[in-house]
Parts: structure tokens; C-alpha cells; sequence
């Protein structure tokens, strides 16, 4: 599990999108299997690749589809270990009509963490090898930020490989290895015992890069 940690702008999300092959490298390539993750067949590459973007969107639909990323083969049985994994089952089990629940048009029947978490589930539906997740916990309560935790210890189980970008300090604690990124640049990448020493843990729960 590798956290991508720097300030704003500093191109993380932007790193995110070349790894999953939303947006093409401006020079050289991204390879998974030594295929270039830009021209690989999207249907397949995403049976082995989960993710989850800063700007989540889900389409309408039940909440079933929407984590079987509407697949025409869609598995229930997959979707319910989908959603365990991420501390979702009992949330959508709340609603009406469980996992048969219409989400309304892009979500809006859900409120923004019911929204994080469905889309986390989503990025680990089918058991992906590698799982990209742009701040997942950006709108989880306390109870959400524990399910984020107990999927990235499933995931290492799973031996699913996580990319995770997140601005608040909490995740570090789940991680393997750390890299900053500054200015669209590594400015330090290890273990995260190595790392940690560069990083300050502000009052307001962010992440500054210490550059003394």
C-alpha cells in the first residue's frame, strides 16, 4: 500500500489519472504487465484495475449496478463482498430496498459519504490486482474512516496492490510506503518509517512537507 502525499497542486490527482490510463502521458508510458495502460482495452483493463476519483461519479441506477460498475454480468455475490470489504453491507442494508436501491440521478439521493463509500466499493469490486484511490476519505465521517482502514487491511490479505492519495494524515498509519510529490516532481519516496520525518502533521488534520 503506497500513500501519494503533497500539497495542492502539487499533481497527485493528475499522477492518479496517468496510472489508471484516464489521461494519456505527455512523455514515456505507464505499463502494467508491460501494456501500456493508455491504449489498453478499457473493458478488460478495468477487471483488474479498481478506482476511485477525487470526483466521484455514479450513474443512475441501483446501488447494485453502480458497484458492478454496470456490468451486463453482474455478480451479486461480488457486489456483497465488494461492499463488506469497504463497511458498506450494513449502510445499504438501511435503505428500502438494500442493494436494489435507485441512487437517483449521479447519486443524489445519496448523501456525500454514502456516495465515497459505494464508489469505494465500486474500486474493489471483482477483487482488481491494483486499486488507485484520489482521497478517499475526503467526505467520511469517524465511522467511514475506520471501514477505509479495515478495506486497506483486507486489501493487503487480498495481496491487491493500493495506490492512495489523501490529504489527511490519518491514512498514513495503513500504509507500507509514502512519496511526496512536489511541484509535478518525487521529492521523496520510501518506507513509511523512512518518510515520515519529512512530513508535519498540521492542527487542521492536512499534510505539510517539511523542505528543512
Amino acid at each position: 500500500i503506497l500513500a501519494i502525499v503533497g500539497p495542492s497542486a502539487a499533481g497527485k490527482s493528475t499522477l492518479a489519472k496517468v496510472i489508471v490510463g484516464v489521461w494519456a502521458a505527455s512523455s514515456g508510458s505507464v505499463r502494467l504487465d508491460g501494456g501500456d495502460v493508455y491504449t489498453w482495452n478499457r473493458e478488460n483493463f478495468g477487471e483488474h484495475v479498481g478506482y476511485l476519483p477525487q470526483g466521484i461519479e455514479l450513474f443512475s441506477g441501483s446501488i447494485k449496478e453502480n458497484i458492478a460498475r454496470m456490468s451486463d454480468q453482474l455478480s451479486p455475490e461480488k457486489v456483497i463482498e465488494a461492499a463488506k470489504m469497504c463497511g458498506a453491507h450494513e449502510m445499504i442494508l438501511r435503505f428500502q430496498d438494500g442493494y436494489d436501491s435507485d441512487i437517483g440521478s449521479g447519486g443524489s439521493n445519496l448523501s456525500g459519504g454514502q456516495r465515497q463509500r459505494i464508489g469505494l466499493a465500486r474500486a474493489f469490486y471483482g477483487t482488481p490486482k491494483l486499486v488507485v484511490l484520489d482521497e478517499p476519505n475526503a467526505n467520511l465521517d469517524e465511522a467511514g474512516e475506520l471501514a477505509l482502514a479495515s478495506a486497506l487491511t483486507e486489501a493487503r490479505k487480498k495481496k491487491i496492490t493500493v495506490i492512495v492519495i489523501s490529504h489527511r494524515p490519518s491514512i498514513l498509519s495503513e500504509v507500507d510506503k509514502i512519496m511526496v510529490i512536489q511541484d509535478g516532481a518525487v521529492a521523496s519516496f520510501g518506507s513509511k518509517e523512512e518518510v515520515h520525518g519529512r512530513i508535519q502533521m498540521l492542527k487542521n488534520g492536512m499534510i505539510h512537507i517539511n523542505d528543512k
